[in-house]
């Protein structure tokens, strides 16, 4: 019976198939079919995705439902199932542009955010003036994404070394499927959409191209996501500002300037704000390149001043034409420097985002001391990390190794980011804060961090000590035929570590406070030109000791069962802190259906276990069943 309904559930998703594919689809027009270029035209674009699962789950955390079967529908990450969006443009070259989400019910828990018809991003105006002095653009409405600095806006960027066995919704279709995986064979980026690396906003934009001696301007004053007040009916506003020259083909430099404030009683007689001031230098000499940004920022609230603090972010590359491409990075972000809406996370000031039911829940931080990987600055840290890329054949190695370490004495407390398994467990508590049997766990979009408390603090909750950070990352591509058809193997090692004392290699040992280790492998075969076969597999391991959490078991475990069973004992010990182990096991299909249509189907079966921590224990399977149109 069961089975039966299941396959119900998710062939109702295919029943839009039944009409005829459309080769080539064009925008439809509103204008009558002219050989000369229309006055004004309206048309349309967007795209259907739907999206099912079912979890099964033989354990379950007792205190977050403990339900063992769900069936669901829609994307429970707020992206909607419908979304059209609606381009024009008036005799007056004025352009104006709207996306109306349809059939989205997971907006938030507030019944004001449940609306079948909503605006998505909003109504945007946009209008492009031509100067003897330089092309000015501005763009007003609804909301638009930006960029413009690391220190200032940016999206946080690493160096792409993931597993892209999991689909997100802005992730484009391709023209035939295996093509997703042979263009992370070949250049290591994943086309995530608009909004990777960029900072939405809602507000007025204006940009300025072909200025006198070679300048160009860009900024934006409105509202930022980042930047929300607690009470609906205060003011919050962020504005940002570029002013960029190009002395010469190889040479630039830019100022930067941020300012962020918003209200935080009804009589606006307190605030939080703050200010950032940065240069820009980015200079090339043949094949090396060099980026370098300074900053100062302020920033202050009705509880604490932090007053100034500095930043800088450095970047020295070789071409990737090189022999042995590297990349070198330096950066420093005192504790001062606070800024919601840059490419860092914040870790001094850990209320910076407000807790505002249904949609202030996604965005509060979640962050405390993070262990991160190469290419995520945080600030109250300094440190540095090179990476390097080498091709033999068909093989393609890449990695990394950095040390990083606290400025000042921080928080009693860590926290990390499951490497495996942390999408599956933010499907479980979408948002959610200190959720778990242990309060430890926290959903962001599409992932969980984990905190972890130290003992070892002073009376004001402070470590006494300053926390030292490594981190080694180690990827492999491999591609070749079988039977004539491409195959692509990606395998991901990576080693977080962090300590009390400064170490130039991560350390795995009782002095070690937190030890992280996973591996994934992902494996894609093409069967034929509509179909490719994919395959997962991904082991993490986190190791505390005696200064972290203390499990409820009343026994010690073995912190590596095969070596115990060897018995060397130089290679494991007994713990009562943390010894988790998660575990993931996934296939899947992707179909091409037509030029604009894909189906995606993933299986994965995970465990999340600790032997230390009774009630940390989840173990069960999901299904997953994706149908995207573009038109």
């Amino acid at each position: 019976m069961r089975r039966s309904f299941l396959i119900i559930f998710f062939m109702s998703g295919l029943s839009i198939l039944g009409q005829d594919t459309i080769v080539e689809q064009k925008p439809f027009s509103s204008n009558i079919l002219s050989f000369k270029n229309p006055s004004s035209s309206i048309s349309f674009s967007g795209y259907y995705r739907f999206l099912g699962f079912v979890r099964n789950q033989q354990e379950t955390f007792p205190n977050n439902s403990g339900k063992t079967l769900v069936i669901s529908s829609g994307d429970a990450y707020r992206e909607p199932m419908f979304l059209l969006k609606i381009i024009g443009k008036t005799r007056d070259n004025i352009n104006f542009g709207a996306d109306l989400m349809m059939n989205s019910l997971y907006k938030g828990p507030s019944p004001e955010y449940t609306q079948d018809l909503t605006l998505n991003l909003g109504l945007n105006l946009a209008a492009s003036i031509n100067t003897n002095n330089g092309i000015f653009n501005l763009r007003a409405g609804g909301v638009s994404w930006y960029r413009q600095s690391r220190l200032t806006v940016w999206g946080n960027r690493s160096f792409n070394r993931i597993s892209i066995y999991e689909r997100r919704p802005q992730t484009p279709l391709n023209k035939i499927p295996i093509n997703r995986y042979s263009r992370y064979y070949d250049s290591g980026l994943v086309d995530q959409g608009i909004r990777y690396g960029s900072r939405a906003f809602q507000g007025v934009f204006l940009k300025g191209s072909d200025l006198p001696f070679n300048f160009t301007t860009k900024g934006v004053i409105g509202k930022s996501n980042f930047n929300r007040s607690s009470l609906e009916t205060s003011d919050n506003f962020t504005g940002s500002l570029q002013i960029k020259n190009s002395l010469n083909n190889s040479t630039k430099i830019a100022y930067n300037y941020l300012n962020s404030w918003t209200d935080t009683d009804s009589l606006s007689d307190k605030n939080r704000s703050y200010f950032i001031h940065t240069l820009e230098l980015e200079k090339t000499w043949n094949k090396l390149r060099f980026q370098m940004e300074l900053g100062l920022g302020n920033y202050h609230d009705p509880i604490q001043k932090l007053g100034y603090g500095e930043a800088i972010i450095l970047n020295i590359k070789t071409d990737k034409s090189s022999k042995l491409p590297l990349n070198f990075q330096y950066y420093r972000i005192t504790s001062q420097f606070v800024n919601v809406t840059g490419n860092f996370l914040n870790t001094s000031v850990l209320e910076v985002f407000p807790n505002i039911e249904g949609v202030g829940t996604t965005i509060r931080t979640p962050y405390q001391s993070p262990i991160v990987g190469l290419g995520y600055p945080v600030n109250n840290r300094q440190g540095a990390s090179i990476n390097a890329d080498i091709s033999i054949g068909r093989l393609k190695l890449n990695g990394g190794v950095g040390v990083f370490a606290e400025i000042d004495t921080s928080y009693s407390s860590l926290s990390y980011i499951h490497n495996v398994n942390s999408q599956t467990l933010s499907r479980i508590y979408l948002f959610a804060q200190d959720w778990g049997p242990y309060n430890a766990l926290n959903s962001t979009y599409r992932g969980v961090f984990e905190n972890v408390n130290i003992s070892d603090t002073t009376l004001d909750g402070l470590a006494n000590f300053k926390k030292f950070f490594n981190t080694i990352e180690f990827q492999t591509k491999y591609n070749n035929k079988i039977f004539g058809k491409n195959y692509y193997i990606f395998s991901l090692t990576r080693l977080n570590t962090s300590q009390n004392e400064l170490k130039v290699l991560p350390q795995i040992g009782s002095q070690t406070l937190i030890s992280q280790f996973s591996e994934e492998i992902d494996f894609s075969i093409e069967l034929n030109e509509k179909s490719t076969f994919v395959l997962s597999y991904g082991l993490e391991k986190i190791l505390g000791n005696a200064s972290t959490d203390i499990g409820d078991s009343p026994k010690a475990s073995s912190t590596n069962t095969f070596f115990e069973k060897l018995g060397l004992k130089n290679f494991y010990r007994y713990s009562n802190s943390r010894n988790q182990k998660n575990t993931l096991f996934g296939f899947g299909f992707d179909y091409k259906i037509g030029d604009n249509a894909m189906i995606f189907l993933r299986c994965n079966q995970y465990t999340y276990y600790d032997p230390n921590f009774i009630e940390n224990y989840l173990k069960g399977w999901e299904t997953m069943l994706e149908l995207k149109i573009n038109f």
